[in-house]
């Protein structure tokens, strides 16, 4: 016979936050979270959009399993979540995913977490303060980090060099997108409020829209459809899927783990074989299926931004963007131009001088002069598309 053990609740003086726990291992998971959670997570380097995630779900508390900040880039998660009141707590309790399941009820107070009245788990309690001083110490090391982010850079290069120059192993779309305008939308930090200023210039110029893994959900939840969606099959949910008219399926071994999701919704398996993020993928996917231009939503806003990602990471996505040239554009910078009636020329010469910056950053490796060739042939159609804004 098995013997219940009685839950002790805990005083009515007592201090802390009382919640729910709530698992959230990956970053699908924290859409998920409801109101006045408890989320456990592992997330180092705690970015901007992870926390801004959990504020919008408004939980009460988030312990991770991982250092928040490691002093690695100057990430402004830790920040946000003091800013909006939430306790986050660094847990340094080892085994803390076996003895905390979705369910409990816990009390956190002063870096311990009770169950029962009993301590299961403790850790560091960042608040404001001293979330504004790991950031200003990550600020004062960026520096350092920029040296790592160039030798990143570097290496992804040499190692990519066939897919980078030629566009080897990247799957030619059924969708038409030579000549057209495209909007590559990523789940990251602003990616709501770019789309929505957005909306009357999508509405004008009819671009395709690429969802890159998650990024296809801000699409549904806009009211948008995703032409095509591209990431790593757990990143896609099945809505996007379903609404998608064409899946591309990034995956580093080739391998498709649950192919039947495709299946099931008569899509066919089309896979790109690459390491790289769901989102660096999609630009270059874009770029490589001879894209007019590409406007990014949700993308890094500074440096700083950029930094925040993992060093790899962060290396690919800069990859990325110089890969493409003059073709990228922010979807800031769209909104800025087309919501006002401009002269063509500041236009002109802000992406010149991006241009210029990007032909600098390139010239310093060394496959960077093979493509200085190809930036020639790309400038006739970005002008084609910039003339169009204004007329």
């Amino acid at each position: 016979m098995a013997i219940r053990r009685r839950k002790t609740a805990p005083p009515p003086d007592a201090e802390g936050v009382v919640g729910t726990v709530r698992l959230a291992r990956r970053d699908a998971d924290l859409d998920a979270l409801t109101p006045g959670e408890v989320a456990l997570v592992e997330q180092p380097d705690l970015d901007a959009r992870q926390a801004q995630t959990m504020i919008d779900q408004r939980v009460a508390v988030v312990l991770n399993a991982a250092r928040s900040t490691s002093g690695r880039a100057p990430n402004t998660g830790p920040q946000l979540l003091a800013k909006a009141g939430i306790v986050l707590i660094d847990v340094t309790s080892e085994d803390v995913w076996t003895r905390l399941k979705s369910g409990d009820q816990v009390r956190v107070a002063g870096g311990l977490v009770f169950r029962d009245e009993m301590v299961v788990a403790s850790g560091v309690e960042l608040d404001e303060e001293r979330t504004a001083s790991d950031l200003k110490a990550a600020r004062d090391g960026l520096a350092t980090r920029l040296d790592s982010l160039a030798a990143n850079a570097t290496d992804h290069i040499h190692r990519e060099h066939a897919m980078l120059m030629s566009g080897a192993q990247v799957p030619r779309l059924r969708t038409p997108l030579k000549g057209r305008p495209v909007v590559v939308v990523s789940n990251a930090y602003d990616d709501a409020a770019d789309l929505k200023h957005l909306r009357r210039w999508i509405r004008d110029h009819d671009p395709v829209l690429i969802g890159a893994g998650p990024g296809a959900d801000v699409l549904l939840r806009a009211g948008l459809t995703p032409g095509i969606v591209v990431g790593a099959l757990d990143n896609i949910s099945d809505a996007a899927i379903k609404k998608a008219g064409e899946v591309v399926v990034t995956t580093p071994s080739g391998m498709v783990d649950g192919p039947e999701r495709l299946e099931r919704h008569g899509m066919e398996i089309v896979t790109f074989v690459s390491t790289g993020s769901d989102d660096d993928l999609a630009i270059l996917l874009a770029d490589t299926n001879d894209a007019a231009v590409i406007v990014h939503v949700g993308a890094p806003s500074s440096l700083a931004k950029l930094m925040e990602q993992p060093p790899a990471e962060s290396a690919r996505m800069f990859v990325a963007r110089l890969r493409a040239g003059a073709k990228i554009v922010d979807a800031k910078a769209v909104h800025h131009f087309s919501s006002r009636r401009h002269a063509v020329w500041p236009v002109l010469l802000l992406l010149i001088a991006g241009v210029a910056a990007v032909a600098v950053a390139v010239g310093i490796t060394p496959v960077g002069q093979d493509w200085f060739d190809t930036i020639g042939d790309r400038s006739t159609d970005l002008a084609a598309w910039i003339k169009g804004l204004f007329t």
